[in-house]
C-alpha cells in the first residue's frame, strides 16, 4: 500500500473482534505515522485505542525499543476511528480540516501501460485502501511524484517488499508486493524515477503493484489523482 503509508502500510474491519490478529494490512483501515521525538509505541497505541502488541505484529517488530523517533509505522484504526493527528489535551482530539480538493491529475501512473485489476473501496467485504495494477514480475515501478523515501523494506505484514514516498502537500504514495527495491530511506526521488521492480511478495495472489495514495495519512482513491486511463501510456514520462 497491504505503508501505507499505511499506512503505512489493519484490524478494525467490519464485524471483526479486536482479539483477532491483522492478516492483510492492505484490506484494513489505518494510517502511516512518523514517530515523534519522545513518543513511545505505548503513547501511540493509547491515542489510537489499539493494543500495543497488534502494532508490533503488523509492523513486523519484535520489541518496543525498535520504535524510535523518525520511524514510519502503520497504525491500525481503533474502534472509535482513526487516531487523531494531534491532541489539544489528553484524550481530546484537535479538529481536523478537510483535505484540499483535487485540481486535476497530479500524479503519474507508477507503471507503464497501466491496467487496473482491483479498485479502491470495498473488496470481499473489506476496505481495499488502494488500487492494484497488473504488472508481471520485474516490471519497473516508478515514483508517481517527486518526493522522499520514508520507508523501504518488508517488515509491514502483508505488503511484502514496499516503498513509501512522502510528497509535498501532505501526500504519501505506497508501492507494495515488489520483488526488488532500488531505493532506500532518505533518498530523494524524481517523478518517474524507478523505485522498485514488481513482484508477488507479501499477501499477493499474483504479480501486481498495490498502489495507495494517502493525504494527511488517510487513504484516498488514487484514480482522481492520476491521468485518465484513456491514452495514459502516451502521457506518462519515462525515466
Amino acid at each position: 500500500m497491504g505503508p501505507a503509508i499505511a499506512a503505512v502500510l489493519l484490524l478494525a474491519l467490519s464485524g471483526c473482534h479486536w482479539a483477532a490478529r491483522p492478516q492483510h494490512p492492505e484490506d484494513a483501515p489505518g494510517r502511516w505515522y512518523v514517530v515523534e521525538p519522545g513518543e513511545s509505541l505505548g503513547d501511540i497505541a493509547r491515542r489510537g485505542g489499539v493494543p500495543e502488541e497488534d502494532l508490533l505484529e503488523v509492523n513486523g517488530l519484535s520489541d518496543v525499543s525498535q520504535v524510535v523517533a523518525g520511524k514510519l509505522i502503520f497504525v491500525l484504526d481503533g474502534p472509535g476511528g482513526p487516531m487523531p493527528d494531534k491532541v489539544k489535551a489528553p484524550g481530546v482530539a484537535a479538529p481536523q480540516s478537510p483535505p484540499p480538493p483535487i485540481a486535476g491529475a497530479r500524479l503519474r501512473w507508477p507503471v507503464d501501460a497501466p491496467r487496473v485489476t482491483s479498485f479502491f473501496g470495498k473488496r470481499w467485504g473489506r476496505a481495499h485502501e488502494g488500487i492494484d495494477l497488473n504488472a508481471p514480475v520485474g516490471t519497473p515501478v516508478h515514483a508517481a511524484d517527486a518526493g522522499e523515501v520514508v520507508y523501504s523494506g518488508n517488515t509491514i505484514r502483508g505488503y511484502g517488499n514496499m516503498v513509501v514516498l512522502k510528497h509535498t502537500g501532505d501526500l504519501m504514495t505506497v508501492y507494495a508486493h515488489n520483488s526488488v527495491l532500488v531505493v532506500k530511506v532518505g533518498d530523494s526521488v524524481a517523478v518517474g524515477q524507478r523505485v522498485a521492480l514488481s513482484g508477488q511478495s507479501g499477501h499477493a495472489t499474483g504479480p501486481h503493484v498495490h498502489f495507495e495514495v494517502r493525504r494527511g495519512q488517510i487513504p484516498r482513491d488514487p484514480i482522481p489523482y492520476l491521468p485518465d486511463l484513456r491514452g495514459a501510456k502516451d502521457r506518462i514520462p519515462r525515466s
